[in-house]
């Protein structure tokens, strides 16, 4: 597929992992962006002279387009209770917007994340954009696809983890629960506008929401801005 967007673009070229085929660069990102780069021995391609984009116009793509194969990544969670790996793991429930999936990996990359599971049927598929909302973060990331999702949580908890739900709808508040920091534990975030199917609810230890601090009845927050907050609860303030 085609990456494109100055920070995703420069991380795939950083990452020795990454397979890549093509690149479509601009006069002006190859001097101030690139100029630090070995960039690969691939065929390049001017930008400013290209009549034909490998994509459509309506991307925005900074001045870089790279063709890359997609990554290797786990094909099961088995690997994620080793004692090296990091104590969280973020599950998305069926969510299938790419710059919602691309912010949660971006805002998870940066609290040191490493382990994301999604659904593989109706989740967001690895994508240019998806990589461009990830800004680069995408290469960090162990993304795993599950076919069934009850059974991988159950698999967690079978290796330790406390599943822990976010639902707007629950009266225990994320802020409150500040006994779970040091624990293995598995954020699981729902599908924008369903939320958390009932399988999935089910399978939690428990049901948190997060408090808000106004009269109304407005109590939702868009899927990557309630996993920045949980993601923070948890990971931004282990050391405090």
């Amino acid at each position: 597929y085609y990456m494109f967007g100055l920070h995703a673009v420069k991380a795939a070229i950083e990452n020795p992992c990454r397979k890549k085929h093509e690149l479509w660069i601009s006069k002006n990102a190859r001097t101030k962006i690139f100029s630090d780069l070995t960039l690969p021995s691939i065929p390049i391609f001017s930008l400013d002279k290209s009549k034909n984009l490998p994509i459509s116009e309506n991307k925005v793509h900074q001045g870089a387009i790279l063709k890359v194969s997609p990554l290797k990544q786990p094909s099961n969670i088995h690997e994620i209770s080793k004692k090296k790996q990091p104590k969280l793991v973020v599950v998305l429930d069926k969510v299938s917007d790419p710059q919602n999936v691309g912010a949660i990996i971006r805002t998870f990359n940066f609290f040191g994340g490493k382990n994301l599971i999604i659904t593989k049927d109706h989740s967001s598929e690895i994508n240019g954009s998806l990589a461009k909302s990830a800004s680069g973060a995408l290469e960090n990331i162990n993304i795993i696809r599950v076919p069934n999702l009850s059974m991988a949580l159950k698999n967690l908890r079978k290796k330790g983890f406390i599943i822990i739900g976010l639902d707007e709808n629950s009266d225990v508040f994320l802020h409150k629960i500040k006994d779970y920091r040091n624990e293995k534990k598995v954020i699981v975030m729902g599908s924008e506008g369903k939320g958390l199917r009932r399988l999935t609810r089910e399978n939690c230890d428990f049901l948190v929401s997060i408090a808000n601090n106004n009269d109304s009845d407005f109590n939702t927050l868009n899927v990557s801005v309630s996993s920045a907050l949980a993601l923070y609860e948890f990971m931004g303030s282990e050391n405090n």
